[in-house]
């Protein structure tokens, strides 16, 4: 095509060829390729996803009108962020909708071949990161059907061994995670999302951004790469953190960004916004299947609430059938380690790294 330039990318097995205008290409090459790994590889799953980026002030200010006025509902596929759904001739359309957060400067499109578009206004601020969201919604969906169970969780491989770290939101999955980076040179594989594969023998990663808060920050005495703490707040659980892409966050340790590996432990954080020394302990079976399906994010995620580009292929029912049996796999044979710690305790990072560390030895 003239005036296009293409790239492809793999995530969790799943091809993606992206068709981006010239003029953009670079700006969204460079984002997708501070996602991509670039060490131990998902095996592939057959399938391939067209994508084509369009930078194009026409034809967005045309596409605008023409759903303006067509009838259209709303639809909410990702926590907080609604989209007004409509079908134009073939091709459904998803546009923020009018009373959101999300800026106006950007469409979704599936046409009925399934090729998917992202087409954008010119100088839409940080356009390049809508991509993203494509990947990672294929990436679930394709996961899913192939039998994986996606967890809201973070992960990491020392030296061939994966560990999945399986909390909800504000428990500690990002200072456990940076701790291991940090003081024994951890891969990152998934700082949010992780993908374990339905033989309960290997875990993956899903491309999303890790996000980590100025306390564990200010604890680490950060390296030259990540961001001043000072600039976040300190308060525990904090919803405003610093966003770095996954090489932004492997290049700061002197890591990779890794897709796979052996899953050989799971660690349930539970940090307190307190000064409780640090605690661990293997968690017996019962207690083990509890928490982890209270982490479990297939068939229902708390953030994509429903499928969105990708159509879903399996009844919802097959797939909660399917996560239990992994669960009950799981807990069967990898240990499940809870740490509790308060995260005021001194020296808490470094002790954290160990007690893990100590535990796949």
């Amino acid at each position: 095509m003239t005036g296009t330039k293409t790239a492809t990318a793999l995530f969790a097995g799943h091809r993606f060829y992206v068709v981006t205008d010239a003029a953009f290409d670079a700006a969204q090459e460079r984002c997708l390729r501070a996602f991509v790994p670039d060490h131990q590889l998902a095996p592939p799953c057959g399938e391939e996803t067209p994508v084509r980026v369009r930078h194009d002030a026409a034809l967005f200010q045309d596409r605008m009108v023409r759903i303006a006025g067509a009838p259209s509902r709303t639809v909410v596929p990702f926590r907080g962020e609604p989209y007004r759904l409509c079908r134009l001739e073939e091709v459904t359309w998803w546009r923020p909708a009018p009373d959101t957060h999300l800026p106006p400067d950007h469409l979704y499109a599936r046409e009925a071949a399934g090729r998917q578009m992202v087409l954008l206004k010119p100088g839409a601020e940080r356009g390049e990161r809508y991509l993203m969201r494509v990947v990672r919604e294929f990436v679930l969906r394709c996961s899913e059907s192939r039998g994986w169970t996606s967890f809201h969780a973070a992960a990491a491989a020392l030296d061939d061994r994966g560990v999945l770290i399986a909390a909800p939101s504000g428990a500690g999955k990002t200072t456990v995670l940076t701790a291991l980076a940090a003081h024994h040179g951890a891969d990152l594989i998934a700082s949010d999302r992780a993908l374990v594969t339905a033989d309960a023998e290997m875990v993956a990663g899903v491309p999303i951004s890790v996000r980590i808060g100025g306390g564990t920050l200010s604890a680490l005495a950060p390296p030259e790469g990540l961001p001043n703490p000072h600039n976040l707040p300190r308060a525990f659980g904090s919803a405003r953190k610093a966003a770095l892409t996954p090489h932004e966050f492997a290049r700061a340790f002197s890591s990779r960004v890794r897709e796979t590996a052996p899953l050989r432990l799971v660690v349930v954080p539970r940090l307190r916004d307190d000064d409780q020394p640090l605690s661990s302990r293997i968690l017996k079976a019962a207690r083990a299947r509890t928490a982890l399906a209270a982490v479990c994010c297939t068939p229902y995620d708390e953030d994509w609430l429903e499928p969105w580009f990708a159509v879903r292929t399996r009844p919802v029912v097959d797939l909660a059938d399917q996560a239990a049996a992994l669960i009950d796999s799981l807990v069967a044979t990898v240990p499940v380690l809870q740490v509790t710690a308060g995260v005021h305790s001194p020296g808490l990072v470094e002790k954290i790294a160990d007690v893990v560390t100590g535990r796949l030895t």
